[in-house]
């Protein structure tokens, strides 16, 4: 198979559906080893359309809080010279309290932790098909900055978490549509649990 890169369809605009900016205010972080990969499926055609997000039995997403617009993800083509594009996947987020549970979760970050997260957008696309974004699937992201000042952002802890340099992601961003956005939404707020 070629990897030559073919432009095959039209990039249109829905005057009626347009974009808006943000994000809903929960994101899930998955621990990359917790991804069920060979019950994950895709599109038959569409590469960035899951149609099921698999956890491995057990498991579960991890929830960060958030309000407002304090969380945002970002995606951007990084050029190579001697092999396929990819893509840096971003996602700066914000602990609103400083708990000694919410700084074990940064630690727990700081240590490794090869994370994927799921949002909502606040745009959904026609028929809320494009809701659900996934970020990190397949190299996962990796804490790279993580700033306290008691005297700033009354007192909450940014981060960010980001791909890592040289393992970059194979696309964007994925769409999880799991047959519609009810069922998506559903698994969503159940974490993506498995039994």
């Amino acid at each position: 198979m070629a990897c030559e890169g073919l432009l095959t369809d039209d990039i249109l605009n829905d005057c009626e559906n347009a974009m808006v900016a943000g994000l809903e205010v929960d994101v899930l972080f998955f621990n990359t080893t917790d991804i069920d990969r060979v019950a994950t499926t895709f599109h038959a055609t569409k590469k960035t359309l899951m149609t099921n997000f698999a956890l491995k039995a057990g498991k579960t997403g991890l929830l960060i809080e958030g309000i407002k617009q304090v969380n945002a993800l970002k995606s951007e083509l990084v050029k190579k010279e001697m092999s396929q594009d990819k893509w840096k996947n971003t996602f700066a987020g914000v602990i609103l309290q400083i708990s000694t549970d919410n700084k074990e979760r940064l630690l727990e970050m700081s240590q490794g932790a090869n994370l994927a997260v799921v949002v909502q957008l606040k745009w959904k696309g026609a028929s809320s098909a494009d809701a659900f974004q996934l970020a990190g699937f397949d190299c996962g992201l990796e804490l790279q900055t993580a700033t306290w000042a008691s005297n700033e952002n009354d007192g909450t802890w940014g981060f960010e978490l980001a791909s890592v340099e040289g393992y970059e992601e194979t696309r964007p961003l994925i769409t999880i549509l799991e047959t519609d956005y009810a069922t998506t939404l559903t698994a969503f707020n159940n974490k993506f649990a498995s039994a």
